[in-house]
């Protein structure tokens, strides 16, 4: 595979980096959308008697090398293939979660909300190609149906009109309003657990993606990240893509106040 061209200057991103470590003390005090996904735990919305679906998690992340904060993205998209009838072949449910300002255009130093797009997984692969970003997949894994339901109440959320796009939304008006989120909150508000501060601004990109990962890993939500259930990608129709697979290797160095978030900041997950 040919990686993306290069074609950016490399301090960009470390200055971006440094600013992102300003805000981040008030990333505990910053208001986050109200959402209704942080009602439930999803093991509440698992199904009370076993259908035969089969529900699934795929997460991706997209940024340039280097990698430039306003050139990077993460999304996820989550489906059910649900029991066929027999004689019948099963038609699968698809849903993405792929939050962006609706210009497409990511204003890092913007601190009021703009309207956002929730973009559809091709719409979010050609967006990242557009911008000659590299493309990283970790799954697709299996997930509990209360996890595919919690994701589909965030999805509708963030589709109802009730947010609008913010790049950095620790501070500004969607800190002020809990009216606004990132690419990366748009998925993690519908964690109840923790706050914003518990997924970093200083991780964006591949980074972020595998920080969301790990987070759904930890809570049991994804049970076996060493199967990847290969069959979808035809179906989904993601072979005609450049991406690169990943495997789930976690983040060593937790937190955002730790240095060990700023090494990887102009880097990459691996080549």
């Amino acid at each position: 595979m040919t990686e993306p061209t290069s074609r950016r200057p490399q301090w960009t991103a470390l200055l971006f980096s440094i600013v992102l470590l300003l805000p981040v003390g008030c990333a505990s005090l910053a208001n986050s959308p109200n959402t209704p996904a942080r009602s439930f735990q999803y093991p509440q919305l698992n199904d009370p008697v076993p259908t035969g679906d089969r529900y699934y998690l795929l997460v991706f992340g997209s940024q340039t090398l280097p990698k430039q904060p306003r050139y990077t993205h993460t999304w996820i998209t989550f489906v059910r293939v649900p029991s066929p009838l027999p004689g019948c072949k099963a038609e699968i449910e698809q849903h993405t979660i792929s939050w962006m300002p609706a210009t497409l255009k990511i204003r890092m130093f913007h601190y009021a909300v703009e309207p956002g797009v929730n973009l559809n997984l091709h719409e979010s692969l050609k967006l990242a190609r557009n911008e000659h970003d590299r493309i990283s997949l970790w799954g697709p894994y299996e997930i509990p149906s209360g996890l595919f339901r919690k994701l589909k109440i965030q999805k509708d959320f963030v589709e109802s009109g009730k947010i609008g796009y913010q790049c950095i939304d620790s501070i500004g008006g969607a800190a002020r309003d809990g009216n606004g989120s990132n690419c990366v909150h748009a998925i993690s508000d519908a964690d109840a657990t923790f706050t914003r501060q518990a997924y970093p601004l200083t991780s964006f990109g591949e980074s972020a993606s595998l920080y969301v990962l790990k987070q759904l890993v930890e809570r049991g939500a994804i049970k076996d990240v060493g199967t990847k259930h290969n069959f979808l990608m035809p179906i989904l129709d993601l072979e005609r893509y450049p991406i690169v697979r990943r495997e789930y290797n976690p983040p060593l160095i937790p937190g955002p106040l730790r240095f060990g978030h700023l090494i990887g900041i102009v880097g990459d997950v691996s080549p």
